[in-house]
């Protein structure tokens, strides 16, 4: 797959290293940004990618930029843009079916939520630092 440097992120045009990681439910809210999303492939569809079953039990569409060139089946970690009820995909990773077998989906699902309530949740050490608290 590409390169995640080929997609520019309308929301956060300087962003190289945090990308957030999204729910089916919380990605209107990074419309536009790059995100990061988990799911198990439910179907195929030659024309427009894949689908996947995020840790909410929500499917969503995963369009490529290429046309698929290989068997997809288990979970997979995708990059993309969030556009609507989709996300551009920049690259995919398989997730270990051994990663995978105990995948604690409330415990995502509330990770994500934390992620898209803070602005930048790598700015949290930087604020401790300014602040003069003890880090770790």
């Amino acid at each position: 797959m590409a390169d995640r440097e080929d997609f520019e992120d309308s929301q956060y045009p300087d962003n190289d290293e945090y990308v957030p990681y999204v729910t089916a439910g919380t990605m209107s809210q990074r419309n536009g940004a790059k995100v990061t999303l988990w799911g198990k492939v439910t179907r195929i569809d030659a024309r427009e990618g894949f689908y996947i079953k995020t840790v909410g039990d929500e499917e969503v569409l995963i369009r490529l930029k290429a046309p698929l060139d290989e068997p997809l089946e288990g979970w997979y970690e995708i990059y993309g843009v969030a556009q609507g009820k989709h996300i551009l995909c920049d690259e995919y990773v398989p997730l270990s079916a051994e990663l995978t077998k105990n995948i604690d989906t409330e415990g995502h699902k509330g990770l994500a939520r934390l992620l898209a309530a803070l602005d930048d949740p790598w700015e949290i050490e930087n604020m401790e630092k300014k602040d003069g608290m003890a880090i770790g």
